[in-house]
């Protein structure tokens, strides 16, 4: 949603700013790069600062590319354009774009606190006791069977003795 707001917040506002409406293929090939570009963000709820800085810096890059594409088309005279209503078009659609995507994060993170609070108050507050589904194999033995695997185990702790040291004490 990000992406799709942004970029067509950014055509919107580079058309009214008095540049050429970039074509259509343009516009979905910057809204996946934006998608992933930003899609890092999605774990964190950021502040209506952090979006409009985000936005502001993307309306750059769109201008950019919009005229980048736009001069390759053959389509613009750059001396048609003026600077202070490009500029005041970008910026407002920046500011549009972080007022729709603020009040949206906001209400997105309600959606799931109220979510979460209906799932905890749903579920069981005690745990369900559940038999196991296995035992194990030395659960079955007998204490003979038990005393006699456990018994050939070694008792002593340390590496082997050496065969050169066997009959030798220390000391």
């Amino acid at each position: 949603m990000f992406a799709a707001v942004a970029t067509s917040l950014a055509a919107l506002g580079h058309v009214n700013g008095g540049g050429q409406a970039p074509d259509p293929a343009v516009l979905i090939v910057l809204a996946v790069l934006v998608a992933g570009t930003v899609c890092g963000l999605a774990d964190r709820r950021l502040s209506g600062l952090q979006i409009t800085a985000m936005l502001a810096a993307s309306q750059v890059c769109f201008h950019l590319l919009f005229e980048v594409t736009a001069h390759h088309s053959g389509s613009v005279d750059v001396g048609s354009v003026d600077l202070a209503r490009m500029v005041s078009f970008h910026l407002f659609a920046a500011s549009a774009s972080a007022w729709v995507l603020t009040v949206g994060e906001r209400a997105l993170f309600r959606i799931f606190a109220a979510l979460h609070r209906m799932i905890v108050r749903l579920s069981p507050a005690t745990p369900i006791p559940l038999a196991p589904s296995w035992t194990a194999l030395l659960a079955d033995l007998s204490a003979r069977v038990l005393h006699q695997a456990l018994g050939a185990a070694v008792t002593r702790r340390g590496p082997p003795v050496a065969p050169w040291t066997a009959g030798h004490s220390a000391g």
